[in-house]
Formats: structure tokens, sequence, C-alpha cells
């Protein structure tokens, strides 16, 4: 929701362009909104001022960059290239092959070189941040907001359809798979991938893959260090940047293992002085066990209660997602957020996705094909699915890597979507290396999450 677009014509230089952006809610911290027109390119980027030091927009004789969320690795990146700011950073990476993938933390961003006439937009490793593309024979748009995509068609009177799979694929897994969205003319970047528009015509390419990592030969006993090597680098990196603003930490806490993991790693590397946040219906595990947990550390802990008017602001809901995942999904979390005073918060820390990380995808010990069964919403229309998703299926190795690359990274991912309206969020589960060494282990190991328990 928010964030940037692009508006690229082929032929002559753009004039009077301008984007429709979604409205803000009024619990949303102040936006504001930059623009630049480069002849044939119009970017516009509409964002929180909250991290907006964080967001790039760099215009120079070479290139223009633009990048929304928050790059957590800038000041590592700028000791390994010997700068001392992003400008200089980028100036000297941004020829090189996917630079970007030297990048972590919850970001997306469009660069555009000057020299090639070249425009590449990109996400993160674990597809946090979205972006959709629109290209015909006179002009492309991109954009990390739907909404914002699918008005400017409106406006330039250009057709759009229903993509019926989409439609089906929605009401049967409640998410979209691979690169689609409910308009037929409009895809999306998955996980990983970045794409480069040049000469009318765009390319999708890959630059961080699951499927590309080997299984590690280490030993149980260097795996779980390794771990919790990595897992604290990537608790670092996320709340250091909460330092750097004057903010406190807030960190989600449940009754489930993946925030207490984020919350409590954290506290004992001396991040202490966190703000949990509960959202629970009153008298369940999730809210007993947080309060116990917040009690036993002494950190100051926020209820927030659900009941059945959680799911009510149903276009609220859809508004956010732009209707890609089924709404029942995180209309909890709007519904807690909306409640939450956020003016000294820094990120959110999450867990999101650790169960996923740490093997619950693995359902024998012995890899296994995709089963287009597992995990379905409902299968009432299963039938309207059956040949997409056996014919994409077969594009994945695993079990394992047909859910992250489905079910996590485009569905589970949804809930980033709502916990960025107060700020930024991260997990450090989706933290590039920890993520890709959790997957290198052993199914042995990650089969009922047997080494996530031996970690703890």
């Amino acid at each position: 929701m928010h964030g940037f677009a692009a508006f690229i014509s082929f032929e002559k230089p753009c004039t009077e362009i301008s984007f429709d952006w979604k409205p803000i809610f009024e619990f949303q911290h102040a936006y504001t909104k930059r623009q630049v027109n480069l002849d044939l390119i119009y970017l516009e980027q509409f964002t929180s001022e909250k991290y907006l030091n964080e967001k790039l927009w760099i215009n120079t004789e070479d290139y223009f960059i633009v990048t929304e969320g928050i790059i957590n690795n800038l000041n590592d990146l700028y000791k390994e290239q010997h700068v001392n700011n992003p400008s200089d950073l980028i100036s000297k990476i941004y020829e090189k092959p996917e630079f970007f993938s030297t990048f972590t933390g919850h970001f997306s961003g469009i660069i555009f070189n000057k020299k090639t006439k070249s425009i590449c937009a990109f996400g993160n490793q674990s597809g946090t941040k979205k972006i959709f593309y629109y290209i015909d024979n006179e002009l492309a748009i991109i954009s990390s907001d739907l909404y914002t995509l699918s008005k400017s068609l409106n406006k330039l009177h250009l057709e759009k359809t229903l993509n019926i799979d989409a439609a089906y694929l929605l009401l049967t897994s409640g998410y979209m798979h691979e690169n689609l969205t409910l308009i037929n003319e409009v895809k999306q970047l998955r996980a990983g991938e970045y794409c480069i528009l040049t000469n009318k015509q765009i390319q999708v390419k890959s630059y961080y893959n699951l499927d590309k990592i080997a299984e590690t030969k280490d030993t149980k006993e260097a795996i779980i260090n390794k771990l919790d090597f990595l897992f604290r680098k990537a608790i670092r990196l996320e709340f250091e940047i909460d330092k750097k603003h004057n903010y406190k930490h807030l960190t989600t806490l449940s009754g489930g293992l993946d925030s207490r993991m984020t919350a409590l790693i954290a506290y004992k590397m001396g991040y202490k002085d966190q703000k949990l946040l509960n959202f629970s219906e009153k008298g369940y595990a999730d809210e007993i066990i947080a309060k116990k947990i917040a009690d036993d550390y002494k950190m100051q802990l926020i209820q927030i209660e659900l009941n059945a008017e959680s799911m009510n602001a149903i276009d609220d809901v859809i508004a956010v997602n732009d209707g890609l995942t089924i709404y029942t999904g995180s209309s909890h979390v709007l519904s807690a957020i909306k409640k939450l005073k956020t003016n000294d918060l820094g990120v959110l820390h999450t867990g999101m996705i650790g169960d996923a990380v740490m093997g619950s995808f693995v359902t024998k010990k012995k890899s296994v094909r995709p089963n287009i069964s597992s995990g379905l919403y409902s299968e009432g229309l299963k039938h309207r699915t059956e040949k997409f998703l056996n014919a994409t299926s077969n594009n994945y190795a695993s079990e394992e890597l047909y859910k992250f690359y489905n079910r996590a990274f485009l569905g589970a991912n949804n809930g980033f979507l709502f916990y960025d309206l107060i700020g930024e969020s991260s997990s450090p589960f989706l933290h590039p290396e920890f993520m890709s060494y959790a997957y290198s282990i052993p199914r042995k190991y990650k089969y009922k999450e047997r080494i996530y328990i031996d970690w703890m």
C-alpha cells in the first residue's frame, strides 16, 4: 500500500502525468509525495514520513533511484565499499549486475540507468514488498501498489480484464500463485525477482532463489551454533534501526514460538526496552502466554482484545491487500493496529514465517513432490484450479519449495502490508543469510521442526 510508481513512455515525453493513491487511514502517520520527470519517464513516491531518510531518492547525471522500506545493512555496505553516504554507495555499485542482491531488509526499489536507458525494478529476497507491472506497445507502468496501477489504466482508457485463474485461486488457496494478479494485463514480481525494461521489452529475472541452495554438511551442533549466530546478526540489523532514530522497540508476542524467539533473543542481546504487542481473544492461550512472558522478563505488554467485530472492516482490509489474499487472513491485524499509538515506536519486529523457515513445510524426512491440495482454504472450487496448479507445481523440486514461494511469500507475507501501515516491519527469520542457511539444513533435522526445538 502506497510506495512508488513509474510511468514509462516509449515514444513521447511524459506530460501532465500523475498517480492516484489510496487515501490514508486516520491512524497513520503523515505522508509525503515527491516526484521527478525524466523526459520519457515520470516517477512518483507517496510514502510515510516515518523513516523517510532511510528511503533512497537520488538523482544524478548517471542514474535515478528510489526505494521503499528499509535497507537495514547500509552501514555495513558503507564500510565494505569505503564510503559514508547512500549516494556514494549507489554510485559505486549501481552498474554491477544485481547490485541490490547485497541489500538486506524490508525493501523494494526502481533504478533508471541514464547511460543505458534501462529501468530495473527489484524487491527483496522474500518478497515482503510488492511490485506490479504493466506493459504494451506504447508504455509501461511499474508500481508498488496495484490500486494505483489499476487507476492509471483507467485514466489512460487501457483494457483491464479479470484473470479467471487468479479469481479461482483466491477462492481456493486464499491467495495468488506465481506472478498472477486479478488483472490479466498486470503481473507481479515474486520473491527474489527483478525486472529490466529496455527496448520496449520487459525481462523478469531471479537473483535469489532457495532452489539454488545446497544442503549443508555441518554437524547438528555446528548447525545450531550457526543458526544462533545468524539470527543474532539479523536481530542486530533490525533493532539498531530503532536506536538510530531514537524509537522504542516494538515486538509482536503471541503464544507461539516465532515471535517469542524474536523478542527473547533480542532481550538477551541487550534490547530490553521492548514494548510487546499482543492481540488475541480474551482468555485465549495467546493472551495468557504473552502476559506470563512479559511479566517474567519485566517488559511492557500492550494487549489488544479481539472479538467478532474485528472481522467487520472488509472494505478496509481489501483496500490494503488489493483483494489478492482472503480478507480474513489479516482483518485481526488491521483491527489491532488501528488502536495502537505508535508515535514513539520503531520498526514492528515480528516472527513472521519463522515456523516455515525452521521446517514446518517439511512433511517427510525425504523430499516429496508438491501436493496441490495441501493447505487449501476451500476445496469447493478445487476442480477449477487443478489444471493451473498441476502445471505450475511441476516447476518446484519439492513440497517445501512450492509452499515457500506460494503459501509463504504470496500468502503469509500479506501480513506485512498491514504492519507497514504504522511504519515499517520485519522478521529476522527472513534475513537472507539466516533463511538460506535454515533452508540448507538436512530434512532429517527440519522434520517436525526438531532442529528448532533443539536450538531453543
